[in-house]
């Protein structure tokens, strides 16, 4: 009885400093991402964001296209260590990636987008959370003794995607997004800026337009989307002119 107490006073002092040590390095790692995030904004600022500003590209939608490059990045460390190629490597990438995305998603995607956040952080923090879950569930039950081993991947991926596009579709999607006009006319050249609610990608559009808008006008736009919108949804035309700030 004593041997037992004494293995089990031993386990519990090991999970402390375990815990103890794991909790130090997340605090250090997050001291260690805010320094270098502080130092890259700095050189994102005056480097690479430039480039992309003098194709027209906004700053809002920049930040977007950083957080789906991360989560590309993410995905694909996160398949070469599920099927074990480049282990140490992938894992490396993997923690980086997340970390960096986590950062971005909470820093400057909040920042660019502000009441239309949620769709944004839900739908980037739920890919995140999906590969991570295969990740857990490739460690907890490798393979499948069947001949399909990694048949529960699969399965757990498509019901994922299938879940969280009913949820999103659901709470957040919307036929309209709004635009800037570039060029007035009975067909109007509207700009429009990612949203990831009404599926729409940045860029210019030529659209009907009965409201009269004028160049420079803020315009609410009309949507038409696919069953399963694949290519995303294509602005048709302005609906009304709504001022200099685009409505909650």
């Amino acid at each position: 009885m004593d041997t037992i107490e004494r293995l089990g006073e031993v386990t519990l002092r090991v999970l402390q400093r375990a815990y103890y040590h794991a909790l130090g390095f997340l605090i250090w790692l997050i001291l260690v991402l805010r320094k270098l995030g502080r130092l890259m904004a700095g050189f994102e600022s005056r480097r690479i964001y430039p480039f992309f500003e003098s194709r027209g590209v906004e700053f809002r939608d920049y930040v977007v296209l950083k957080a789906q490059l991360l989560i590309f990045i993410y995905f694909i460390a996160a398949v070469l260590y599920i099927f074990g190629f480049a282990y140490s490597k992938a894992l490396v990438v993997l923690i980086l990636a997340g970390a960096a995305l986590l950062l971005l998603v909470t820093g400057q995607l909040r920042q660019c987008f502000a009441s239309d956040y949620p769709p944004y952080r839900d739908f980037f923090l739920a890919y995140l959370l999906l590969t991570t879950l295969l990740v857990l569930v490739k460690l907890a039950l490798p393979e499948l003794r069947t001949g399909y081993p990694y048949l529960h991947l699969l399965l757990i991926s498509v019901a994922g995607v299938l879940a969280f596009t009913l949820y999103f579709k659901h709470r957040y999607s919307r036929d309209y997004t709004y635009g800037r006009v570039v060029r007035g006319g009975s067909v109007a050249r509207v700009r429009v800026s990612y949203d990831i609610r009404a599926g729409v990608k940045p860029g210019e559009h030529l659209v009907h337009n009965q409201a009269g808008a004028e160049e420079g006008d803020l315009v609410k736009l009309r949507v038409e989307r696919g069953i399963f919108n694949l290519r995303g949804g294509r602005v048709s035309e302005i609906l009304e002119v709504v001022g200099d700030e685009e409505p909650d």
